[in-house]
């Protein structure tokens, strides 16, 4: 594992890059933009400083993960790469698109991994001959300091394949969270309706953003309630990833509110209230938007409840994962916040006994 190649220089490939870099990978690296591979060695070069001043990195180390990133003129490039991450536009027809030009590059031995968030690998890999040697690599931003990957294998993905992308992970020191290629994968399974129900919540004129924010931390442990946390990956992000969940049935309708945020570009405005807001419906809708698609993942065995709390710890800051907190409040109280979505959504009741086991 010596050489990784990166396609997309932007907010994640570039992380992942500079990452890799630090920790000893030779690190090609294209861009379609002109200036793509400069601004990428230039934001290197500040976050690597940092590093140097807080003590994280010497000089020399810096110095040296600097000069490991190097532009890939063109895509044939790739071929000298152990393996291939792309982290271009989340879209499912630019993200094949690039795979068709892939085939005539890929090495033989190599591993081609996409960083989607949302997008099944199976459906990026479909019909492609090297389809056994693709997976899912999928870091959270910041991609340089997060230390979380969830590892999505399709139902072509071979085991090899895995294994050279733990080693991989391992060698820079990640955390992998293996997860089956179910939208959502495991942290954004519960995540993405955790947020939109909150502004459903705010939709509903039962809280403002703020007492919703506050609910979220005070009462649940999260690190930043989730209206702060939209504003920080942009309410568009927000509201594209959650309509890639629309499929698993009635209750992952994205909300009016976000379409409507969306559209309209605009951060959410944090320090709004609504007088006499019922901070304990607000809880009760929370911890059920946060059991219901655990409870569902769980059942799916998309991945191990201990393996997503601990990535909703590390990924989400959060002081304790979905089933931690379900254990907290108990069954009864589960139950019935759970039981409260399904029944407005008209939703499936999920299976309980994960409470019972976390």
């Amino acid at each position: 594992m010596k050489r990784l190649a990166v396609i997309g220089a932007g907010l994640m490939g570039g992380g992942i890059a500079l990452d890799a870099a630090r920790h000893g990978l030779d690190v090609l690296v294209f861009d379609q933009r002109p200036d793509g591979v400069d601004k990428l060695k230039a934001r290197a070069a500040h976050v690597y400083g940092r590093w140097v001043k807080n003590g994280r990195l010497s000089q020399a180390d810096a110095d040296a993960a600097l000069a490991r990133l190097a532009p890939a003129a063109t895509l044939s490039a790739i071929r000298a790469a152990d393996v291939v991450i792309e982290a271009v536009f989340e879209d499912l027809a630019v993200k094949r698109a690039l795979f068709t030009e892939l085939e005539a590059h890929l090495a033989p031995s190599a591993i081609l991994a996409t960083n989607t968030s949302a997008l099944k690998v199976g459906d990026l890999a479909q019909g492609f001959s090297f389809a056994p040697r693709v997976l899912g690599l999928h870091y959270f931003s910041p991609a340089e300091v997060s230390p979380l990957v969830e590892v999505v294998r399709s139902a072509a993905t071979a085991d090899a394949t895995v294994e050279q992308a733990l080693a991989f992970l391992e060698a820079t020191r990640r955390t992998p969270l293996p997860c089956k290629d179910r939208p959502g994968f495991a942290i954004n399974r519960f995540f993405c309706p955790y947020y939109n129900e909150a502004t459903r919540i705010v939709e509903d004129g039962i809280a403002g953003p703020a007492d919703v924010d506050q609910v979220a931390q005070e009462r649940l442990g999260a690190a930043a309630g989730p209206f702060t946390v939209m504003n920080l990956i942009r309410p568009a992000v927000s509201a594209h990833a959650m309509t890639n969940l629309a499929s698993l049935g009635p209750f992952y309708t994205t909300s009016r509110l976000l379409d409507a945020q969306a559209k309209t570009g605009a951060d959410w405005p944090l320090e709004d209230r609504v007088a006499g807001a019922d901070l304990d419906l607000v809880e009760r809708r929370l911890l059920g938007a946060l059991a219901l698609p655990a409870l569902e993942l769980a059942a799916e065995q998309v991945a191990a409840p201990a393996a997503v709390d601990q990535g909703a710890v590390l990924a989400l800051k959060f002081k304790e994962g979905p089933f931690a907190l379900m254990h907290r409040y108990g069954a009864v109280a589960v139950e019935a916040a759970v039981g409260a979505l399904c029944a407005r959504d008209h939703h499936p009741v999920p299976a309980f006994a994960p409470v019972a086991a976390a």
